[in-house]
Formats: structure tokens, sequence, C-alpha cells
């Protein structure tokens, strides 16, 4: 009798497994899945039931290396389960102290980083004709944990609606389904699984919602996971509304600049909710809804102030804020800060210099003396763009620079790659070609800036 009740809850479990995976498109039968699998009780019921269901996977393990040999046990448990159920997998041993010192990132952070750079590692290198998917054995109370975290810390509505079932290679078949009944499933099949005895330390954001916080709030509101799960199915209708209005307001603002973008101050400023637009525009770049306020300062700051994500640097240019790979930015546009200052310029040397009035005048078209009374910090080293003007050095006249560097019959290349210094949105040195007049020194000059720029020979 019981071996027939479990076959009939195996049966019935398997059959809306399937039901499922057909209904909400997950993935069809010639795709080939490969499984995240820890060991724990979810990921080997799932394991359980693409076996049972006859689908084409294989098992990815990761082995953070960080509880000793409960990482090892863990490691040769799941590889046990996959040569018992005869399908391929792949182990990667990670160094997760290194890199949690080299990326200045947290446990957790660091840990889901490594992971998820993996697995978009092993489907590139997958060159079979089957589309392939990654999954996870994230559940619904995993979900309810999700939503809370994200309300918590601040984020905007795709936070607010949790994991969905299907992002990018990413799936997760199981989102909708109850820890207890995975459970329930668990032990009906008899099943093995591995503990990882980090999940009872409080220490760590999760643990503590889902040992401490829950519990507590449960037993004010009995229901607390299914009305969550349900605010998770409507806010996710919200976004799709939300996101079609946002998009729309978006394209109003943002140009795109080859690998960057620029948005207009005097466009952006008067939005309305500003904050909302403000963080739909700037998130994508890693910037935090707690960075919104630094970035709206932006408004009435100068030319050259800035704000960075990891990747990216918002910053003021004249009537625009720019948004620029931090990567790109070194090589469009560099800050100098202070004096006493080096800068690499390509295969140059830029120097900045502060000198006395009895210093000796070079000439040469490679130094530049400025008066430092009219220079703002910082200035900003650029390349040169369409519109910019000076006053070329013994001129009343504004000249724009590319009708100076035609003058000077400069080759295309010589002008895709001429640099210019603005101080305040004036620019006070063509590098290596002029000076702007309104910077020069004269016999009043106590405090010059000497700009030099120098190639190894």
């Amino acid at each position: 009798m019981q071996k027939e009740n479990q076959y009939q809850h195996l049966a019935s479990a398997l059959h809306d497994f399937i039901n499922y995976v057909k209904t909400q498109e997950l993935w069809k039968e010639q795709d080939h899945l490969y499984l995240a699998c820890s060991g724990g009780m979810d990921s080997v019921v799932l394991a359980h039931l693409l076996k049972a269901a006859d689908c084409r996977f294989s098992i990815l393990h990761c082995n953070f290396q960080l509880r000793g040999a409960e990482s090892n046990r863990d490691e040769m448990f799941v590889r046990a389960m996959a040569q018992q159920m005869g399908v391929d997998i792949q182990v990667k041993l990670f160094d997760t102290k290194l890199a949690m010192q080299e990326g200045k990132t947290g446990l957790q952070e660091t840990a889901r980083n490594l992971r998820y750079a993996w697995f978009n590692e092993v489907i590139k290198a997958d060159t079979s004709s089957a589309k392939q998917w990654v999954l996870t054995a994230h559940h619904a109370d995993d979900q309810v944990e999700t939503m809370l975290i994200n309300f918590l810390r601040g984020t905007g509505i795709a936070g607010l609606h949790g994991m969905q079932e299907k992002n990018g290679l990413l799936v997760r078949p199981l989102l909708k389904e109850r820890r207890a009944a995975l459970l329930n499933y668990a032990k009906l099949n008899q099943l093995e699984w591995v503990e990882d005895s980090s999940n009872a330390e409080i220490n760590y954001t999760r643990n503590f919602l889902r040992q401490a916080v829950v519990p507590e709030l449960e037993k004010i509101f009995p229901s607390l996971k299914v009305n969550i799960l349900e605010n998770a199915k409507r806010l996710s209708e919200v976004e799709m509304v939300y996101r079609k209005m946002m998009d729309i307001e978006i394209a109003k603002l943002i140009e795109k600049r080859g690998n960057s973008f620029a948005i207009p101050v005097n466009k952006l400023s008067p939005s309305n909710p500003l904050d909302t637009i403000m963080y739909e525009l700037f998130s994508p770049f890693g910037f935090t809804a707690a960075q919104i306020p630094e970035i709206k300062k932006l408004f009435i700051a100068g030319s050259g102030k800035y704000i960075n994500s990891k990747e990216y640097r918002v910053l003021r240019n004249r009537n625009w804020i720019l948004i620029e790979p931090i990567n790109l930015t070194e090589q469009t546009i560099k800050l100098v800060e202070e004096l006493d200052t080096d800068l690499v310029l390509g295969d140059a040397i830029l120097s900045f210099r502060k000198v006395t009035a009895n210093t000796k005048i070079d000439t040469n078209a490679s130094h530049a003396y400025i008066n430092l009374k009219g220079i703002k910090f910082p200035l900003l080293v650029r390349l040169w763009k369409a519109g910019d003007y000076f006053y070329p050095l013994g001129m009343k006249k504004k000249k724009k620079i590319s009708r100076f560097m035609t003058d000077l019959k400069l080759s295309l290349t010589e002008k895709e790659n001429q640099w210019v210094i603005e101080s305040a949105n004036k620019i006070i040195w063509v590098i290596g070609r002029r000076i702007d007049d309104r910077f020069k020194i004269d016999e009043n000059s106590n405090e010059k800036l000497h700009i030099s720029i120098t190639r190894p020979s």
C-alpha cells in the first residue's frame, strides 16, 4: 500500500511538473538543460523530476571551498548522484576568499557572481545545436525571502515582484512550489540529500529572515507567505504597464553616443516623477537608489563633477549629464583634481605644475603657461568635439577648434586625436597647439600653471 501511494504521488507530481513546463513554455523537449545542483534537498528533487521526465540534462556543481571537508563531501555526493542517474557532471572549484579580496565584495555576492559567471562560460562553451538553459531549484519560500530583501534594501518595481521563472538563459521551474511540498516529495520518494551547515547561521541576511523574521511575522500575519506570493503576481503584471510607459519617457531623455550616453540637464531636471525616472535611467548602469540624490546634485554642479558605480561614471559636462564606462572615460575624459599631477595620455605624459614668477618660460609647443588665477579645478582633459571653440592666443575673437585645425592643415588622424584641456567650461589649451588668450600670463601673474606634454624617446 505504501509503495502504491508512493508511486501515485510520484506520478501526480511528475504530471504536474511536465504540464507546468509545457504551459509556461520553460523549455522544449529537444533543449539541453544544465542543472545547478548543490546537493541540497531542493536541487536533488529537481534532478529527480528531470530524470523521471526523461529530460536531456547535465549537472553543474560549484565547490566554493568555504566549509572544508563539508564542501568536499557535497561535491562527492553530487558526483555520485550524477553517476547513479547516468548524467554528465561538471564541477568548478572556486577560490572564493581570494575573489572576495580582489573584488572587495561580501561572501554572498562573491559566490553569486562566481556561480553565474561560470554558468555563462559553460553555455558559451557548448557548441551543440540544441538550445541550452541553466536551471536552479529556487522555490516559493525563496521568492518570499527575495522580495523581503529587495524591499528592505530599496529597489525598483522589478525587484518588488522578485524572481521570474525565466530570466535570460536562467530557468526556475520550481518557483511556484512551497518548500514543504518539495520536502514531502523527497521523503515519500526516499531521496537522499546533504545539509549545508551554513544554513543554520543567522549572520547571513537570508538565513536571518528565514529563521528569525518570517516566523515572527507569521505569528501576526498567518497568511504572510501566501499574500507576498500573490503580490508577486500582481506586481509582475503592474511592471508590464509600468515598463511600457517608462521606456517611452527614457527614450525622450537619453541619447546614445557610441559606448556612452548623454542626457540634457534641462530636460531631465523638470521630469516628473523625477526620482523614479532617474532610478530607471541610472540603475541599469549599476547606480543604486541611494545614489540618486547625489546624481541630482550634478544638476547644479560645475563641469567635471562626477559619481561612480562599479563600472560606470555619471559626469556633468556643460549642459549634459554623461554616462560612460569607466574604462572608456579613462580613455576619453581624464580629470585633474589638483596640481602636481601627471596623467598618461596615450604614449605621452601630461604634467601639471605650479611655478613662480621667476621661472624661465619654455616657448616649445609642448609647454603651456597658464595664469593660475583664472583656473578652477577639476580640469577636464578630453578629445575635442564638434562645437568646441576658444580664443587663440593673440586673438580677441573666438574660433571654432575645427576651423583652427583646418587652418593649421592638420591631417584627419591628427584632428581625430586632438586633445584639449578645459576649466569651468572654457578650453584653456589645445594641447600642443595654442593656449586660450583669456588665460595668458602677464607681468602681474605671480602664480602660473605649467602644463607640459612629453613623449619617451
